[in-house]
Order: C-alpha cells, then structure tokens, then sequence
C-alpha cells in the first residue's frame, strides 16, 4: 500500500511538473540581443551581448537560445554554432528562479554591410528532458558596419593627384559676406568695394577685401555593373571602399562631396544617391550608404542610370568614375568628356583576371587600381 502511495505520489507530482513547465516556462521570461556598438568598420572586433532573464520560481534547468545572423560575423568561439549562408547560433544554458545571465559573444565584422536580427527561439525542457516547447521573441537590433579603409600608401598616392588636380582647377570667388580685411585702392578695384569711412579717416582710398569661397564640389560616381557574366565580389567590395576612402578625404579637406551609384539599397532597394555635402555627419551619411549596398540584386545599367545626374553637373563640378566595367558605353560617354577639355579621372579595380583596356584617349584621365587576390 505504501508502496502505491509513493507511486501515486510521485505520478502527480510528475504531472504537476509537466502542468507547471508547460504553463509557465516562458512567464517573466525575457531574452534580449544587444550589439557593444551601433556602427562599427570593416575588421573591427564588436561584441554582441545574449542576456536571458528569468523572473519567476520555476527554474529552468534546460534552456537553448537559437538565432541567426549574418556569415560575415566570425564569432570567436564557433562552439554550438553553424555556418552556411548564414551564421546560426544555438547556446545552451541552465538559468534559475529569478536570475539573469548575461554572455558576451565577440566576433570580428568581416565585410561591410547593414545587418539586422529580427528574432531569437528560446527551447525549454524540464529537468528530465522528458518534453520540449518552444517559443519566439522579437526584436529588432541592427548593425552597420563601414567599408574598411584601403590600402594607406597607394590611396595617398591617388588621392594627392587627383586632390591637386582638383585644388589647381578650383573656381574661386569673392564672398562679398566674408569680410577679410582692409587695404589700399588699385586701379582694378571696383568702384563698389571701396570703404568710404576708412578712406575718410586715412585721406586715401581704401577697399574691403573678402574672402573667398569655392563653388567647386566632387563628385563620385560609383558602378559596380558588372563586366562579364562573372562576379567578381573583390573588386566590388573595393570599389566601395575607394568610395568611402574619397569622400571621407575630400570633406576632410573642406572640399563637398557627392556620391552616386547604379547600386541598390538592401532596405528600400532603390538607387543609391547622395547630393553634394560636408562636415563629419555627411561622412557618416556616405559611409551609411555604402554599408547598405546589396550586391545580391540586380545593377541596372550604369550610363543610363547616372546619365541624368551627370547632364547637370556644372562645369565646377570635379568628376571621379570608380568603375571595372569597361564597356564601349562607358567609354564613349568617358570620351565624349574628354572631348571638351573637362577634367575627371576614372579609377579602374583590377585583379589577375580583370585588366585595363581602355581606348588611347582616355589613358591621361586612367588610374588603375590593383587588388590583391583573396
């Protein structure tokens, strides 16, 4: 008869705990998912932060956390992980009544780009294993992480020519707004520029001398169009970063600068266009843009696409091609440039297989552009 009783007991307390697993297990549950920053650069090491917090009674001895994100994270500890197209991650933990854990996962950002995790599965089971139950917790995390720098002594080398380039063919004018000093009349002086008060003070004619500001901007046209039915995702990529690594060093040097590309937004899926900026939040913009490109879709054809922006361009307007494609459209439109005495330069990625082969005209405005094989 005890020995019933100890079975009968222990059958509903097995029950009880079955009913308590099944209708608690995820009360007062919460899982969050935290990136260490909200933007980061090609190479840099970032941590993401799995905080599970319990706030009830019931222990959960078993618990497994499941999510996915992007193979471009490489995780430092690849343990309970799995990679094809995309990274999935799968911890198992065992958290008590009212704890909260927290575990670091570093990683290093191995290419640019706009990542997000919308989700995460948590898997509970009773201390017996004898059931599993699942469910799933939203959230909404994003990471952008920046094109990396190129190479530091051949970007110099580009960038001072074309920066000289640039300086050398800079439209200059008065700022009748920016008053600068005080000096005496010349004959070239116009009339409207002198300063009555201080020539009646002196008894000699004396002028206002402004400062100047450039009506000059750069702009960058990206192409990322490619020139066979092959993709070359390194000279991509690099394309990108020469982007970055332009218009970064232009504004830096008080110089506005433009962006626009046949490439697509991974977010709204629309051309990518920036207008002519300055100051670090515009970098930030530019950088912004570049990390949202997908490469994935489809690019439409780069002439006709940029054809609209270029018509209005001015003649102040300083242009730069970043592109590997080489067709004959490119080329013809690239001539027809050169044809009327405009400056530009045309910076070509090229790897073993993809090499310069441009028409004689342009060679002047031609800056190829080396990548190493991966």
């Amino acid at each position: 008869m005890k020995l019933l009783s100890a079975m009968l007991g222990a059958l509903l307390l097995y029950l009880l705990k079955n009913y308590l697993y099944h209708k608690y297990w995820n009360k007062n549950l919460s899982v969050e998912l935290n990136f260490s920053e909200e933007s980061a650069v090609e190479g840099d090491e970032l941590i993401l932060y799995e905080t599970v917090t319990n706030k009830k009674l019931l222990p959960l001895p078993v618990l497994k956390v499941k999510f996915m994100t992007s193979r471009y994270f490489n995780f430092l500890d690849m343990n309970n992980s799995s990679v094809t197209d995309n990274y999935y991650r799968n911890d198992l933990l065992s958290i008590m009544m009212y704890q909260k854990l927290t575990r670091p996962l570093a990683f290093l950002c191995a290419r640019r780009g706009y990542f997000i995790i919308n989700n995460a599965d948590v898997v509970c089971s009773d201390m017996f294993l004898s059931f599993e139950t699942v469910a799933s917790f939203d959230m909404d995390i994003r990471l952008y992480v920046y094109p990396g720098p190129v190479n530091f002594e051949k970007f110099q080398a580009v960038f001072h020519k074309i920066l000289g380039t640039v300086l050398t063919k800079r439209f200059i004018n008065e700022d009748p707004f920016e008053f600068r000093s005080i000096r005496e009349y010349q004959i070239y002086d116009n009339i409207k520029s002198v300063n009555w008060k201080a020539s009646a003070k002196t008894g000699s004619l004396k002028v206002n001398v402004n400062d100047y500001t450039s009506s000059q901007q750069v702009k960058i046209f990206l192409n990322l169009e490619p020139e066979t039915i092959w993709k070359y995702e390194d000279l991509e990529e690099e394309s990108i970063r020469i982007a970055s690594s332009l218009s970064s060093g232009f504004i830096e040097q008080g110089i506005p600068a433009a962006l626009y590309t046949n490439a697509r937004d991974i977010i709204t899926h629309d051309l990518l266009n920036i207008p002519p900026g300055s100051g670090m939040n515009h970098i930030k913009t530019i950088n912004e843009v570049l990390a949202r490109i997908d490469t994935s879709q489809t690019v439409p054809a780069f002439v006709p696409a940029i054809r609209e922006e270029f018509i209005r361009s001015s003649d102040s307007d300083f242009i730069i091609f970043i592109s590997f494609y080489q067709k004959k459209d490119l080329q013809l439109l690239l001539s027809s440039i050169a044809g009327t005495g405009k400056d530009f330069f045309w910076i070509i990625p090229i790897n073993r297989d993809v090499t310069v082969n441009t028409r004689e005209e342009l060679t002047p405005y031609v800056i190829p552009w080396e990548v190493p094989s991966l």
